[in-house]
């Protein structure tokens, strides 16, 4: 019995790391991304694309602040995940001995 409790322990610590890692990250992309497509603010400058005769003009706009800062934030946290997960790969036996 006692083994099955071990197991099972282990199995949901697994499944934890394994949603965040797996789902949870590209999600936070997908959210960073989101956030700056979200209050778009017109430049007014149109900007032409293509060179030959069937080229069109295309409004830009750039993103809100509030839009930017949430995209900086989700983007911060990836790069510091992706970071903390080299330094795993790398110094692992070290740190966790």
């Amino acid at each position: 019995m006692d083994v099955l409790i071990k197991a099972l322990d282990a199995l949901w610590q697994v499944l934890v790391v394994g949603l965040l890692l797996g789902a949870g990250l590209p999600a936070l992309f997908a959210l960073g991304l989101r956030s700056l497509n979200t209050g778009r603010v017109d430049s007014g400058t149109p900007v032409t694309v293509g060179g030959s005769a069937s080229s069109h003009a295309v409004q830009t706009s750039k993103p809100s602040a509030l839009g930017l800062t949430g995209a900086v934030v989700c983007f911060t946290v990836l790069i510091a995940a992706v970071a903390f997960g080299i330094v795993v790969i790398v110094f692992g036996n070290q740190i966790f001995g």
